[in-house]
């Protein structure tokens, strides 16, 4: 029975360390380890889809081999303010390190900049240490960079690893291409891209730019460029600068001019176009308020008059918002803007007589209302007939008077001498159609030719028997007048007959 027992026991004994001795052959030693090759070059590659970037690759450490386990690795930096407890493993503390370090005594490898045909590239044949690549330049646009640091070789699985087959540097940085866009905040037809008015009258825009930047990498450029058409006079005591969130809803106070903004005119004249910018000022650029989490917008608002040089007709009269210019310290950017157009359109008079021949001396007014060209008050605009029989209505300013669509009522006050007046009230239209794409360099669908509607006005001749008026009333006067002078003397002349006669 104990023979049976023993021997039972010495087998449990034998099959438990038979299955220890696989268990630990099964488990990779430091003796299993493929040894460091120390005089092997390393290998790098990079890839960016990202066009814009420039990254350079620094050696910021050199490898120091031990012989304390061959899988370890210890390093001597070459970056001054690295210290060597950083570089024992640590690849966050590394990366702080020397995102702040001066790497002048680091030893520059080579660049990549990537671009839309080059994506990748492959630094090989270095030395065996750790390295660091760094974003040197970046678009406009970005609002963080995440550099890199790597140690050549590694130790994985039991191997001694001498290349990166890729590092995705686009994964690294955020960007956001910002936009801008201009609308008419009060347009008479209920649409942002476009509004018709008359002369004199104001049109609000705004322009709706979007942040870029961030406090990690602030900008120290940030500006946006208007051309406005000669047919609009920038009112430059309108502007209004703030920040708004993603629903446009305003954040604070405006901006102050001069200190926050500047509003730079850079060409004005009578009859051209004028050009401007709003800029933010690079003390402004500076500050961490600019780059608020809930700011999405920065918003400019102002306004212009329609004057005086404005076009009538299809071709309209464009503000145009040129682009948004932002930069920082690796380089500026650009992106375009859009237009937003102004119409307006004008009324004609051509004065005839009942044959045809063309009138000069009559005189017009135009008015906003019925009501008020019966009563012949609040008129807007008047003109009188040239050698041609042509009527131009000019306002109080002596300006040719540019109106907006809609209806009309037009009076005559004055005929050419001779005439009777017109003595009804005139209903004029100026018919317009908007389309809801722009077509063919326009938004309007159908017009007026030329912009003006041009009506005919008939004047008659006077004629007391017909018409009746003063000149009529002289005109027969006189003849009766002539009449009784002639009746008269022929009595006369019979009486003294008569009397002759008689002796």
């Amino acid at each position: 029975m104990r023979k049976s027992i023993r021997k039972s026991f010495t087998g449990k004994l034998l099959a438990a360390v038979m299955m220890l001795t696989l268990l630990f052959a099964a488990i990779p030693t430091a003796s299993a380890a493929t040894a460091l090759k120390t005089e092997q070059k390393v290998n790098i590659s990079v890839k960016c889809t990202k066009p814009g970037y420039t990254f350079e690759l620094f050696r910021v450490a050199n490898l120091k081999s031990t012989t304390a386990t061959p899988y370890k690795t210890e390093y001597t930096s070459l970056v001054n303010s690295v210290s060597a407890s950083v570089l024992a493993g640590d690849s966050k503390a590394s990366l702080d390190a020397l995102d702040k370090a001066d790497l002048s005594t680091a030893v520059s490898v080579g660049t990549f900049a990537s671009s839309a045909t080059n994506t990748t590239q492959s630094f090989s044949s270095l030395k065996q240490g750790i390295y660091y690549i760094k974003c040197v330049k970046y678009p406009a646009g970005v609002t963080s960079v995440t550099n890199s640091v790597l140690a050549l070789p590694y130790y994985n699985n039991g191997e001694w690893v001498y290349s990166y087959a890729e590092i995705n540097l686009a994964s690294k940085v955020a960007d956001d291409t910002p936009t801008t866009e201009k609308t008419i905040t009060n347009s008479t037809k209920n649409n942002t891209n476009y509004t018709d008015v008359s002369l004199c009258d104001t049109v609000n825009f705004k322009l709706k730019n979007t942040v870029a930047g961030s406090n990690e990498i602030k900008l120290t450029t940030y500006a946006v460029y208007d051309d406005m058409s000669a047919g609009l006079t920038l009112n430059k005591n309108s502007f209004n600068v703030y920040l708004a969130d993603s629903k446009s809803a305003k954040i604070g106070a405006n901006l102050v001019n001069g200190t926050d903004y500047k509003v730079n005119v850079t060409s004005e004249a009578d009859g051209k176009n004028t050009t401007f910018n709003v800029a933010l000022t690079s003390e402004y650029l500076a500050k961490s308020a600019f780059y608020t989490s809930n700011a999405k917008y920065v918003i400019v608002t102002y306004s212009a008059t329609l004057n005086k040089y404005a076009v009538k007709g299809t071709a309209g009269n464009p503000n145009e918002d040129v682009k948004l210019e932002y930069g920082n310290t690796s380089g500026v950017d650009s992106v375009p803007g859009n237009k937003v157009y102004v119409y307006t359109y004008g009324i004609g008079i051509n004065k005839l007589d009942e044959a045809g021949n063309k009138l000069a001396g009559a005189t017009f007014e135009l008015y906003k209302t019925k009501t008020n060209a019966e009563a012949q008050t609040n008129a807007i605009a008047s003109g009188t007939s040239d050698s041609n029989g042509n009527v131009i209505f000019k306002n109080s300013a002596n300006e040719e008077m540019k109106l907006q669509s809609g209806t009309y009522y037009i009076v005559e006050t004055v005929a050419p001498a001779g005439y009777n007046v017109y003595g009804k009230v005139i209903d004029v239209e100026i018919p317009v159609q908007y389309n809801s794409v722009f077509t063919k360099g326009t938004w309007v669908q159908n017009a007026p030719e030329n912009g003006t509607v041009d009506i005919t006005v008939t004047d008659t001749v006077v004629f007391f028997p017909k018409t009746g008026g003063f000149v009529g009333f002289i005109r027969v006067a006189g003849m009766a007048c002539v009449g009784i002078s002639l009746a008269l003397v022929l009595a006369y002349f019979i009486k003294k007959k008569s009397a002759k006669a008689a002796k």
